[in-house]
């Protein structure tokens, strides 16, 4: 189950590929925080990000009966991506590196884009101020289909649903972002321990 949770956090960094050419985003910065209501507790999301999504970085709380309170942190750059998750305060001074696999870029995809990857267009919605395009698709998790619906704007996800197995569903819900402002850099700075 906790998997399940994980996978719809990682969906608001991993939704998009880190891509060394192109951007991944519409505005050059941003910085965004989330709840996300689930089956099981309440997800809390922070993302800050920067050169239009190529560097990002995403904060992760996950409070769950009976199960503790599980935090990731990751950080995205460089065509890497640096993980750190830890369970209630017990933070891990480690971070594991992996190389960022390619992903679904959301700003600006053409027809035969959505089509290859089984993507519908819904039309548009106005989510916190902004007009949305409205997408849906299908995931899989541990052989389930998990079914999602996303307002994307400018590349980025303001809103998600996802409609799991046993009614494993989840509703995330921007609540705060600021766009095109100045992120320090040490927000992005490379944790000093990497496994």
């Amino acid at each position: 189950m906790k998997n399940f949770f994980l996978a719809a956090a990682c969906l608001i960094l991993g939704m998009t590929a880190l891509h060394a050419q192109s951007n991944t985003y519409g505005i050059k910065s941003g910085h965004l925080k989330y709840e996300t209501r689930t089956s099981g507790g309440m997800q809390y999301n922070e993302v800050w990000f920067d050169d239009y999504g190529k560097t990002r970085k995403q904060y992760d709380q996950i409070m769950m009966e009976g199960m503790g309170n599980y935090q990731t942190e990751v950080l995205m750059r460089d065509g890497k991506v640096y993980t750190n998750a830890w369970i209630d305060d017990a933070k891990k001074d480690e971070a594991k590196m992996t190389e960022s696999g390619p992903g679904l870029n959301l700003l600006d995809p053409d027809e035969a884009y959505l089509k290859a990857n089984k993507i519908e267009k819904l039309g548009t919605e106005d989510v916190f101020g902004r007009t949305c395009t409205v997408y849906s698709y299908k995931t899989k998790s541990l052989l389930r289909t998990i079914s999602n619906k996303v307002w994307i704007w400018q590349g980025i996800i303001l809103k998600m649903e996802t409609r799991g197995a046993l009614g494993a569903n989840n509703d995330m819900m921007v609540t705060l972002f600021e766009e095109n402002i100045k992120i320090p850099a040490s927000t992005f700075k490379i944790p000093e321990t990497v496994k």
